[in-house]
């Protein structure tokens, strides 16, 4: 039976489809931005010291989306000419992941293919994803707002210890609790986090760590963790 984090999302597709209505996301502004703010955190974080970051340093890289929704990360990325080594989305709601097979095919999306797996549940997902599928980059777009706060500090540090030994690295975003002037108090289904408190956490795993805080008005971070 899947954990409690998923069943606002098998929810909504029961009771609405698998339209982006189903991501439960406030709009399609905020999420796209937040694509934007995630892979600029990644790119920053694999840029070498000296040398300015752009979208250009994820180029070649096998990037997995944990909990990809309907793949929209993958049409983000293609609309941006980032030029990604393979797209690998891993999605727990069967009748999403199916969406998003059908979106690959239909929509020629490249390199791309679809894992389904609830990958809070069994969290040696990471590293079959690295050793099977060559997996470099884990990007959580949304799919960590519905967990405890603890629980998802868990998986992002197994999905980074499961990168161990390569040159990638993990990002994610989250509802703030910074957030001077939130859009609406009332945040459904989804927590916000202590954000200082999780990246003082989650640094502890490297040297490494970013956090990003000054994109739709606070009421979202984007932290990174780079081998």
């Amino acid at each position: 039976m899947a954990g409690d984090y998923l069943k606002p999302y098998q929810q909504a597709v029961e009771s609405g489809g698998t339209g982006f209505e189903s991501l439960l996301w406030r709009n399609k502004e905020f999420q796209l931005k937040r694509f934007q703010v995630l892979c600029e955190v990644a790119s920053a974080g694999l840029a070498k010291p000296d040398i300015p970051a752009s979208l250009d340093k994820i180029s070649g890289r096998v990037i997995a989306d944990m909990g990809c929704g309907r793949a929209d990360l993958c049409q983000w990325l293609g609309e941006h000419n980032v030029e990604y080594g393979k797209y690998v989305g891993v999605e727990g709601v069967p009748d999403l992941a199916e969406v998003c097979r059908q979106r690959i095919a239909n929509e020629n999306f490249q390199m791309a293919e679809v894992v389904e797996s609830d990958f809070a549940a069994d969290l040696k997902i990471f590293e079959s994803l690295v050793k099977n599928h060559g997996v470099e980059l884990f990007l959580f777009s949304g799919s960590l707002n519905t967990f405890k706060q603890d629980h998802a500090i868990e998986v992002v540090s197994a999905a980074f210890k499961a990168l161990a030994g390569t040159s990638g690295g993990v990002v994610f975003n989250f509802l703030s609790d910074l957030v001077r002037d939130p859009p609406s108090h009332d945040t459904g289904p989804a927590q916000r986090f202590d954000t200082l408190g999780v990246f003082a956490q989650l640094s502890k795993l490297s040297g490494k760590a970013s956090l990003r805080h000054d994109y739709l008005s606070g009421h979202d971070a984007t932290i990174g963790l780079f081998v």
